[in-house]
């Protein structure tokens, strides 16, 4: 029974990590869509620019604070233009705005209107500050609106394309240590499972089961055959 139990957190605690690391880059690259979607009138584009503020890209940096932005991402000296450079750059500071002020709403507000007003959003709420407006005469409840609405849509992509990556990594990765930890565990906790249940004990496996795969079969039957043993006497 205590080997069980142990082995039933093992898994609950490994399970529980890699989802929450699989929730933040959801959301980010989500929110990171909606952004350029945003700024580009229902497009992507990574090469315009604004006649009227110099903004460039598919993310609208102004290219005075570029340097700022590009190096306090770890791109310095990087080329404004370059769209690999320009994702690179959002993502930074798109997950630094989210962490630093706690939502994604005020990380808009954090890119459109500056991290000064999104301070004030965070301290006195989002209604102080919804009207104020940027050259082009948008307001930022409108902003913020069409960023959360593009964000919603965009989710359900994300969880897709995020669950096609695991998918492919499970054909063409090898096992990491922790895969091989998490799996063996399973296989075991299947089998005690089976042997702890009612009338279940003539039914536990006297083979080691053909999902184990790579692990070493004949240590893990031994293993199998010792908690029957103990389980009859």
């Amino acid at each position: 029974m205590m080997i069980y139990k142990t082995l039933v957190a093992l898994c609950l605690v490994l399970f529980s990590v890699q989802g929450d690391s699989v929730a933040s880059k959801q959301e980010l690259e989500a929110f990171r869509v909606a952004m350029a979607l945003t700024e580009g009138g229902g497009k992507i584009d990574y090469t315009q620019i604004n006649t009227s503020t110099g903004a460039t890209g598919a993310y609208q940096f102004l290219p005075k604070y570029w340097d700022w932005y590009s190096s306090g991402a770890g791109y310095a000296g990087a080329d404004i233009n370059d769209p690999t450079v320009q994702n690179a750059v959002a993502r930074y500071w798109f997950n630094k705005n989210y962490n630093d002020f706690g939502s994604w709403e005020l990380a808009a507000i954090a890119h459109f209107a500056g991290r000064s007003i999104a301070a004030q959003a965070a301290a006195n709420g989002i209604d102080s500050v919804k009207s104020l407006q940027d050259v082009t005469g948008t307001d930022i409840k409108t902003y913020v609106d069409k960023v959360m609405s593009y964000m919603a849509k965009q989710m359900p992509k994300e969880n897709l394309k995020l669950f096609r990556e695991q998918e492919q990594q499970v054909y063409t990765n090898p096992l990491t240590s922790q895969d091989q930890t998490t799996k063996q565990a399973a296989q075991v906790l299947d089998a005690l499972t089976n042997a702890m249940s009612e009338n279940g004990r003539q039914d536990f496996p006297m083979q080691v089961p053909s999902q184990v795969g790579s692990f070493d079969g004949a240590k893990y039957q031994t293993r199998i055959n010792r908690l029957k043993e103990g389980m009859n006497k």
